[in-house]
């Protein structure tokens, strides 16, 4: 009888469905988004290896005013990097790198977007990024210890500016300097939206020459221990001779940030839950408002089936029958809007999974609370009109036009 009923007066049904979907759909849609930045963020640690860590003069990852607290630290500079790779012999791999973006790469006419990142690093670069070689060598020792005017070029920049030329030996130039192409990576694809083939590769020391101030720009340092065993191990060396060579004394703490797999999900982590609780919050308030449509809705439709009450109870329904029937009609309501708000959440997660080469796990605990919710809001908003038509008297009901 709630479906026909529903199906009786499509317009407000509609109407009502709607208020309720977007509602659920702010909930699930936030859920399902927030899960696939996630799943995202954590394909690419898993690239970055469990025995990695990085180092740098602020954190990686990082929001709110807590700005403050590193404004004042010294660069970590090339010679302080340069040092490190020397003392820690421990290390499988130290890379010392630094990166701006927004280059134009340009060759023969032909040029790229403003969008290219461009990487001053070493021969350990490519592998402790996890890209791999298309054609051509990678940067060598001796390219950075000469400051050579090297590039290793991404996928996206070979089409771009070399179109169906074969880009090794030949030249491009970026922001107005000249490197000659020595290496193409293969594809990567993108995360968060961002292309991991607009990348050009260059010595760490061409690149202080145009792109850096070797006494104004703090490099970052990535370390990789030999196995979990020794991670700790390394990690702490490199912890100890990083503020030996900047002069930290033993009662302050680290004047630098060591960033692990971990480290960076956790900071992740805590700023998708701030995410996921506007998306809860929007959403209830949106239930909230689709409730109150649902009461002034349920109302108008007792006033309207004042008469059919009337008949009901003239051959036996009692009050609770009547009771029962609109309340369960509300709940109906939200329920079916439920659902196709949850259908639409998940619609966009995954228009987004897609956008980011990711995958979408389903939020049931989301969407069971959406619809433990609706199904809530359906009770209580829907209680008082029930009530009313419950308490109608059969004969003014009867005569009622």
């Amino acid at each position: 009888m709630a479906i026909q009923s529903i199906l009786a007066n499509k317009l407000r049904a509609s109407l009502t469905l709607l208020s309720m979907a977007i509602g659920v759909f702010a909930i699930v849609g936030v859920a399902a988004a927030v899960g696939a930045l996630d799943g995202k963020l954590q394909k690419q640690l898993e690239s970055f290896g469990s025995t990695s860590f990085l180092i740098s003069r602020t954190p990686v990852i990082n929001f709110g005013d807590s700005w403050r607290r590193y404004r004042n630290r010294k660069d970590i500079t090339v010679r302080q990097a340069q040092e490190l790779q020397k003392r820690l012999t421990s290390a499988e791999m130290v890379s010392l790198q630094n990166q701006t973006m927004g280059v134009v790469a340009k060759h023969d006419g032909n040029s790229t977007d403003p969008n290219v990142f461009v990487y001053g690093s070493d021969d350990a670069w490519m592998t402790l990024s996890d890209y791999d070689l298309a054609s051509g060598r990678n940067l060598t020792n001796a390219d950075v210890e000469f400051g050579s005017d090297l590039a290793v070029i991404g996928d996206e920049i070979a089409h771009k500016i070399f179109k169906d030329e074969a880009p090794l030996g030949k030249s491009l130039t970026l922001n107005g300097h000249r490197y000659t192409v020595v290496g193409v990576f293969a594809p990567k694809g993108a995360i968060f939206g961002q292309s991991r083939d607009a990348v050009v590769l260059v010595p760490i020391t061409s690149a202080m020459k145009y792109f850096f101030d070797e006494w104004e720009s703090s490099v970052y340092i990535h370390v990789r221990a030999p196995s979990t065993k020794e991670f700790d191990n390394v990690l702490g060396q490199t912890v100890g001779i990083l503020r030996a060579l900047r002069g930290v004394e033993s009662w302050e703490q680290n004047d630098f940030e060591i960033s692990t797999n971990e480290s960076i999900m956790d900071t992740f982590s805590g700023l998708t839950k701030y995410v996921s609780y506007f998306g809860l919050g929007c959403g209830i308030i949106a239930l909230v408002a689709a409730g109150v449509g649902i009461m002034n809705i349920m109302l108008v439709s007792v006033k309207e089936r004042t008469r059919e009450i009337g008949i009901r109870k003239a051959i036996g329904a009692t009050s609770g029958n009547i009771l029962s029937q609109f309340i369960i009609e509300a709940i109906t309501i939200c329920q079916l809007g439920a659902f196709i708000g949850i259908g639409l959440g998940l619609l966009g997660g995954v228009g987004l999974a897609a956008a980011m080469d990711a995958t979408v796990p389903f939020p049931w605990q989301w969407a069971a609370g959406a619809i433990a919710a609706c199904t809530m809001i359906g009770l209580l908003f829907g209680s008082y009109p029930a009530w009313k038509a419950s308490r109608l008297d059969p004969i003014d009901a009867l005569r009622y036009e």
